[in-house]
């Protein structure tokens, strides 16, 4: 194979030609060599000095980089993603000379490459005096770097680094952090500074011999950036991947957390395999409890519609004289069809249970709460929540209950814009007791309502008697719930609820159950995010003990889709490693689909982009039999990279037999397991999971072996796992020993093409 095999040339000597302003290298005295690559590392074939044996594999390892740069039409500044882990002393004298000669760089640009391949290696390189007679150019540029070097005011800081950045990672308030840069040799002096919403520090750093350094405490719990002033005009930055550096007149700085001291998540929950379900649209029961449940909501005035069978397509058209859509259509799930399927999902590997809201409400999606104290007779009574928490427990399985706090539904015991429960709520009257939960403009029809849907009136949630209601009193909504068998909550909207409410309710939830879990809904970055003009900190150890992760599924689609490479993946999945509070961080809701979005399945598989259809053309979607093929394969890419980053894998219920749907209300069809498609995929998926402490509780290192393949590594004591996933379109070679495979069809150490491989490491 042609990349197996290089062609090196040495020369004796060489003439410099200036055309067009230009520098051009004419070569003379030339010898040919062939290096060859042994799997690991590149080999003369010849018998050759060691000096010479060092020079033409680092010249073989560079040309190597620099075809697949060429190939994967990368520039030739990003050669370091291509660059092999054993970077000898050659390499970067070498790499000056390819890119300057062979690519055409400017001196100010090849070092700046340097520097981000090399860091702090480049420091007091020492000269290599027999190279002169090899190849005098690499000589020459050799010595020309070490003085440029010296001269320049350059430096590097590596977040990620521990030699930089002591410890790594978020920290708890308080902790003591060891921060510093190298030094090339022209930077004289260097400064700290240290910024946030309401903080700001210069610190001086003291230098001992190539490197400055200073210590910072950090402060109370609240996100920060930093970068460093040399020589009192220039400053060292966070580059464009958000830990290694740049020099610059100005920029972004590195991220650091800080979270509060103490700050814990439940080991069990995030420990655990987590599937979600829209209840109404999983586990049915033929005892009549749905039909009497429609009847219940008929006698209130109410418009619910039972299908006649699961086979009939979900409603999304206004009915005849209607504007809108009523999301009021059902399908028979109860409470009780869900305890049947506790088995099903335990053979699935799953410890969590998310429910999406169980409540009285008019809807089937159940966000417009009618009485936060009753289950919904179409699903059920209290006595069966309580029977399905007591069973899933005996099979080692956590109720999550879905809660939706910021606002109630118009039609409700609260509210009761219509009517239905007897007058008793605030629209009904200012005598109410349910009053001042809410903010009327002009009562009673001019009130403050969730982005604008009238039928969902916000709520006051610094409101002393909803606090009470919801949060603090001793049969509190938060705490009945958890004591009828919840595991823990998901919050609705949480950045829509005020920093203190949250902290409320995880006072009052962990008071109850200690271990119970709480789950805020963001779809950002939560340690970053600002909301209602200020910066949240539910992420940082006051309310939350994890978030739904879109991001993370955002970034693995991409990657599976071809949208981005595994070294963009790679850096997504390090800057959540390195900037999220571990214990949330190892907490993380790590989902693919959800109620919210488009079933992965068909986000994988779709040419177009589902969310720019409209209603009816989301209605008539579905995939071709050519890319449902390719969209199991690349949901099984998916579900790897799912399985085996920390976090709590979430599977949406259908997703494990390819369920497809667009968005609302196409991904929330019904679903009966048949135990075809990926079902068996994913219960070995489940099997290797709650098998490995590595999977469960290990660190991880997340690396590429170019565009197409991404290795995770997950340690934990004597457990390692490694995790290949590719995406590309030939074999995958590993050169590692005492693998055994655990997931896949690895032959001979090659990862096929569009798969992921799950090996354990002895």
């Amino acid at each position: 194979m042609d990349a197996l095999r290089k062609k090196i040339n040495t020369y004796s000597g060489y003439d410099e030609l200036w055309s067009d302003g230009r520098l051009y290298i004419k070569y003379y005295g030339a010898a040919e060599h062939e290096v060859l690559f042994d799997g690991r590392h590149w080999q003369p074939s010849e018998s050759v000095s060691e000096t010479a044996q060092l020079y033409l594999s680092s010249a073989a390892a560079l040309l190597d980089a620099a075809d697949k740069c060429a190939q994967f039409k990368y520039p030739s500044g990003r050669i370091y993603e291509f660059l092999p882990d054993d970077r000898g002393r050659l390499l970067p004298a070498e790499l000056f000379r390819l890119l300057m000669d062979d690519k055409g760089l400017g001196i100010d640009e090849a070092i700046a490459v340097l520097v981000r391949a090399f860091g702090k290696a480049l420091c007091g390189m020492a000269e290599i005096e027999p190279l002169q007679e090899l190849q005098p150019r690499t000589a020459f540029l050799d010595k020309l770097l070490r003085d440029e070097l010296k001269i320049r005011q350059i430096a590097f800081h590596d977040s990620y680094d521990v030699s930089f950045r002591s410890p790594v990672g978020a920290v708890e308030e308080g902790e003591p952090i060891e921060l510093s840069i190298a030094s090339f040799g022209g930077v004289t002096d260097a400064l700290l500074c240290v910024y946030g919403d309401d903080f700001s520090q210069e610190l001086p750093m003291r230098r001992a011999g190539d490197m400055f350094t200073v210590q910072f405490i950090a402060p109370s719990p609240t996100a920060l950036f930093y970068k460093f002033k040399i020589n009192g005009e220039h400053f060292l930055c966070a580059d464009d991947d958000g830990h290694s550096s740049r020099v610059c007149s100005g920029g972004e700085g590195f991220r650091l957390t800080v979270y509060k001291r103490g700050f814990k998540t439940p080991e069990k929950f995030c420990r655990s395999i987590m599937y979600q379900v829209f209840p109404d649209r999983f586990g049915f029961s033929d005892d009549g409890t749905a039909q009497a449940g429609i009847e219940y909501h008929l006698r209130l005035g109410q418009t619910p519609e039972m299908h006649g069978s699961i086979a009939e397509p979900v409603k999304w058209q206004p009915r005849p004289g209607e504007k809108d859509y009523a999301p009021d259509d059902f399908y028979g799930g109860t409470l009780k069809g869900i305890a049947k399927k506790l088995p099903y999902l335990k053979a699935l590997g799953i410890g969590t249970l998310y429910l999406n809201p169980i409540v009285e409400a008019r809807s089937n999606h159940r966000y417009d709460t009618s009485n936060y104290e009753n289950v919904d007779p179409i699903l059920g009574s209290v006595g069966d929540y309580v029977n399905l928490c007591a069973e899933a427990e005996k099979l080692g399985i956590g109720v999550i209950n879905d809660g939706v706090f910021s606002h109630t539904g118009a039609d409700s015991i609260y509210f009761d814009r219509f009517g239905s429960y007897g007058g008793v709520g605030a629209h009904a009257s200012k005598a109410s007791p349910y009053f001042n939960w809410f903010d009327f403009r002009s009562f009673p029809d001019d009130y403050r309502c969730w982005w604008n849907f009238k039928d969902l009136p916000e709520v006051n949630e610094e409101d002393a008697g909803w606090q009470d209601y919801i949060i603090r009193a001793e049969n509190s909504i938060v705490k009945l719930w958890l004591r009828r068998g919840a595991s823990g909550w998901r919050l609705d909207v949480a950045d829509e609820l005020p920093d203190d409410v949250l902290a409320l309710i995880r006072d009052a939830a962990k008071s109850e159950k200690p271990n119970c879990a709480i789950i805020g809904e963001v779809w950002e970055d939560a340690v970053l995010k600002v909301s209602y003009g200020h910066r949240r900190n539910y992420a940082l150890g006051y309310a939350l003990d994890s978030v739904m992760n879109y991001p993370f599924r955002a970034a693995a689609i991409s990657f599976a889709r071809g949208e981005s490479d595994a070294f963009a993946l790679r850096d997504f999945l390090l800057s959540q490693q390195h900037n999220y509070p571990k214990p949330m961080y190892m907490a993380l809701m790590n989902l693919l689909s959800s109620h919210d979005v488009e079933r992965l399945h068909s986000a994988l598989g779709a040419s177009e982009s589902l969310k720019a259809l409209d209603r009816a053309q989301q209605a008539s979607f579905s995939l071709t039999p050519e890319q449902s093929v390719r969209a199991d394969r690349l949901q099984m890419l998916c579900a790897v990279i799912q399985y085996c980053t920390p976090g709590v894998p979430c599977l949406y219920y259908g997703d494990e037999e390819c369920l497809d749907g667009a968005g609302d209300p196409f991904n929330r069809a019904p679903f009966e397991p048949s135990g075809n498609s990926l079902h068996n995929f994913y219960a070995k998926l489940g099997q290797i999971r709650n098998g490995s402490e590595a999977l469960m509780s290990g660190e991880a290192e997340f690396s590429a072996a170019g565009p197409d393949v991404l290795i995770i590594r997950r340690t934990a004591e004597s457990d390692c796992i490694i995790c290949v996933i590719n995406r590309g379109s030939t074999d995958f070679e590993l050169h590692n020993s005492g693998l055994v495979p655990l997931l896949g069809s690895s032959r001979d150490g090659l990862v096929p093409p569009c798969s992921a491989e799950i090996f354990k490491f002895t």
